[in-house]
């Protein structure tokens, strides 16, 4: 009886785990940004109290949320942050070197006053990492779970009626918005890091995305802009690398056609050999028949030669 009772139990959890990493594949981008989940980046953001707070609690390993690895040295990346402004708006670039010499840039977080303690945040995921117009904002400020999930890549299933969430009360908005605000740019680069930091190996991403995808109800996926002025200064200093544009080795994600999922080798077409060239044949000598005079006399012929006789 515990026999039959501790196989229904190993076939139990067998099958949940099964379920949950079919579900967990299905979310998957298949890109880099697999790795740092932007719902989870935008609700750190909210609890921290300044850029540089924000900084180290990113980068911290209890947080479980920097998964990156973009120049696949098996070790995770540190992402630094740099803030630009521009009147009323700020565009927080998230950012990781890649070589001594290369950076990439990893998201932004755009945020602009629309009027006296009223502001609004997105944050925007680079293309070479989450695809194009991959946006995330707060959905409900209460942290309670929206009627409606917005995560589906299809923009005919979005909500009709949306409800912009006034951030300006965020400690770290409040914070760079205040008048002695100095505006920060990490100190921190390749090679240069905080004493407190040590990269981590990565993990797979079917055991990453359960931790942060419950907080995909606290916010949502849209495709409009709402700080355009943020959106436009920040494309003047985007920073891109190739190391960036590749996936992650370690991540695991379902296969797409016409793509070389999970860092195995395509195969490689055998290479056809030229056919040997056959030996040139020289053409036999004609040797002319013995009694037979040559169809053709050598000779040029005279004038008046064989012509016939005047009448």
């Amino acid at each position: 009886m515990k026999i039959s009772k501790f196989i229904c139990a190993v076939f139990l959890l067998s099958g949940f785990s099964a379920s949950a990493n079919y579900y967990a594949q299905q979310d998957s981008l298949g890109l880099p940004g697999d790795n740092l989940d932007l719902y989870g980046v935008l609700d750190l953001f909210k609890k921290s109290e300044n850029p540089e707070e924000f900084e180290k609690a990113l980068n911290k390993e209890e947080n479980k949320l920097n998964n990156l690895d973009l120049n696949h040295d098996n070790k995770i990346d540190y992402i630094y942050v740099i803030d630009k402004t521009q009147s009323d708006a700020h565009a927080l670039i998230l950012r990781v070197a890649t070589t001594e010499t290369q950076t990439q840039d990893v998201a932004v977080i755009e945020i602009e006053k629309k009027g006296d303690e009223n502001a609004v945040v997105q944050i925007v995921g680079d293309e070479a990492l989450y695809g194009k117009d991959y946006i995330v904002e707060p959905s409900d400020d209460t942290q309670k779970a929206p009627e409606k999930s917005v995560s589906s890549n299809n923009p005919e299933e979005h909500t009709t009626t949306t409800t912009i969430v006034n951030v300006y009360h965020w400690p770290a908005v409040r914070y760079i918005y205040r008048p002695a605000y100095v505006v920060y740019v990490s100190p921190w680069g390749w090679s240069h890091y905080p004493v407190w930091w040590t990269p981590w190996r990565p993990i797979y991403w079917a055991h990453y995305h359960p931790h942060w995808h419950p907080y995909h109800m606290y916010h949502r996926r849209v495709y409009t802009h709402r700080a355009p002025t943020a959106h436009n200064m920040y494309h003047t200093h985007r920073a891109s690398s190739n190391n960036g544009q590749h996936r992650n080795n370690n991540q695991v994600v379902r296969p797409r056609a016409g793509r070389n999922v999970g860092g195995a080798p395509r195969e490689s077409k055998p290479v056809l050999k030229p056919r040997e060239s056959r030996p040139t044949v020289q053409p036999r000598e004609s040797k002319p028949r013995q009694g037979s005079q040559p169809r053709h006399n050598s000779q040029p012929r005279q004038k008046g030669q064989g012509q016939g006789r005047k009448r």
